[in-house]
């Protein structure tokens, strides 16, 4: 009967601890490195997203602009009023104006 227990492959010994971070100069570069192509991915997520952002920008001006358009189009023509209307105008009118065209509701 043997009391000594085997030992397993957690018990070989390497020489990877021995070495601190100062002493491996390859890990200082690589970890540089990664943080380098980080830095370069966010930069280009940030470029991306500006660029959509701006695309987007363009495309609600563009909608306005169309709304407006349509807007104006829908208002009847104004009929040029004569002095004596524009000077007297009806009790139904007075302290408010009338609204011409479409009226949107959300």
């Amino acid at each position: 009967m043997r009391s000594v227990t085997r030992k397993g492959l957690q018990d070989i010994r390497t020489r990877s601890g021995l070495s601190g971070e100062a002493e491996n100069p390859q890990r200082k570069f690589l970890r540089a490195a990664s943080l380098e192509l980080k830095k370069s991915l966010c930069r280009k997520v940030r470029d991306v997203a500006k660029k959509r952002a701006d695309e987007m920008e363009g495309k609600i001006g563009e909608l306005d602009h169309e709304q407006a358009r349509l807007l104006a189009a829908g208002r009847p023509s104004q009929p040029e009023e004569t002095d004596a209307a524009a000077a007297s105008p009806s009790a139904g009118e007075v302290g408010s104006q009338q609204a011409h065209g479409f009226t949107l509701k959300y």
